[in-house]
């Protein structure tokens, strides 16, 4: 009767302590998570006040330029319209998928005007 009880308050303590371990996990990845939002956000804020929507990809190219900012045009989703990405950083993988790389993304409309200055993630999930 004794090893029952014993085996079973090993149990409880072995679920318990998987409970802690994973509550730790789980508070550990929002708190980094949390960070790294944060310094995209700090990253993307200048841009935003910089580059209003609806001024000429020319003008975009100039400011990116003379702010000696590294960026390269890419086209998504069949659009005819190139979209600058800025690398700023890249979200670690897990499981079930791979590093995603974090870009800022300034999207231009068929005019050649900005229409959108947003965070991009782009990466793979098996």
């Amino acid at each position: 009767m004794r090893t029952v009880e014993c085996f079973e308050m090993r149990k409880g303590t072995a679920f318990a302590l998987l409970v802690a371990l994973l509550s730790t996990w789980f508070a550990y990845s929002k708190v980094t998570q949390a960070r790294r939002e944060a310094t995209y956000h700090a990253a993307i804020a200048p841009l935003k006040s910089g580059l209003p929507v609806g001024i000429d990809r020319a003008e975009v190219k100039k400011y990116l330029d003379s702010h000696r900012v590294d960026y390269h045009a890419v086209r998504y989703g069949g659009r005819d319209e190139d979209t600058y990405e800025i690398k700023i950083g890249e979200e670690p993988g897990n499981l079930v998928s791979e590093r995603w790389a974090v870009y800022i993304a300034l999207e231009f409309n068929a005019a050649d005007k900005l229409r959108e200055v947003h965070i991009r993630k782009v990466g793979t999930c098996l």
